[in-house]
C-alpha cells in the first residue's frame, strides 16, 4: 500500500488500514435564548453540533434526580416530542473511548445559578416510544457557583465509564439549581476509536 498527497493505492489483498489512535471531538451546545425553556433542578440535553430543538422549542426533560434518568419515552407531548429529542443525540457508528471533556458556560444575567453537567449513553430503539432505554453515566461536571453574565466558567469532567459501545445515542445534559439566568453553553468531548 502506498500513498501520495492526494489518494491512496493497494494492492488486491489489501482488507483494512490502521490510522493509529488520533483524537477525534465531538460538540454539544445551547445558546441562552434556547435554554431559557428549561425548568430548575431537571436535567436537560444540549444540542448536538449546534442542531435546533424542533418546532415545539421544549426540550425533553429527564427528571429531577441525582443523575439523569436512564430511559426516556417519546409522546405526543410538551417536552415528550422526538422532533425535540433528535437534536441532541450523537448516534455512535463505531465503538469508542471517552478522552477528556470540557464545558464552558456564560449566564445571561448579573445573578446566576449552581450548575452541574452530565453525559450519558443509551439504547435506541428505533420507531417505537420507548426511544431511550439502558442509560449508563459516563461522565459529570462539580458544581459551578456561577456569579453571572460578567464571567464565562470553564469545567474539567470527571469521566465514570470511557467505552461505549457502537450503535448508542449519547446526549450531553444541563441542570441548574434555579432559574435567575438562562446559559449558553459549550461542551467539547474529546474521544478516540477502538
Amino acid at each position: 500500500m502506498a500513498y501520495n498527497s492526494t489518494s491512496w493505492t493497494t494492492d488486491g489483498s489489501t482488507t483494512s488500514v490502521s490510522v493509529g489512535n488520533y483524537s477525534l471531538y465531538a460538540h454539544f451546545g445551547i445558546g441562552n435564548t434556547e435554554s431559557s425553556t428549561f425548568v430548575a433542578g431537571y436535567h436537560q440535553p444540549l444540542t448536538f453540533q449546534a442542531a435546533n430543538f424542533g418546532a415545539s422549542g421544549t426540550p425533553p426533560a429527564f427528571g429531577n434526580g441525582t443523575d439523569p434518568a436512564t430511559s426516556f419515552t417519546t409522546a405526543e407531548s410538551s417536552e415528550q416530542r422526538a422532533s425535540d429529542l433528535v437534536p441532541c443525540l450523537w448516534y455512535l457508528h463505531d465503538n469508542i473511548v471517552i478522552d477528556s471533556i470540557v464545558s464552558l458556560e456564560g449566564a445571561d444575567t448579573a445573578t446566576g445559578d449552581t450548575t452541574r453537567f452530565h453525559l450519558m449513553s443509551y439504547d435506541i430503539a428505533s420507531g417505537s416510544t420507548s426511544a431511550l432505554a439502558s442509560g449508563t453515566l459516563l461522565a459529570y461536571s462539580s458544581d459551578v457557583t456561577n456569579a453571572g453574565s460578567e464571567q464565562a466558567y470553564k469545567s474539567s469532567w470527571t469521566i465514570s465509564s470511557s467505552n461505549v459501545s457502537s450503535g448508542k445515542v449519547i446526549l450531553a445534559f444541563l441542570e441548574s439549581d434555579s432559574i435567575n439566568s438562562d446559559y449558553s453553553v459549550s461542551v467539547s468531548i474529546k474521544y478516540h476509536l477502538i
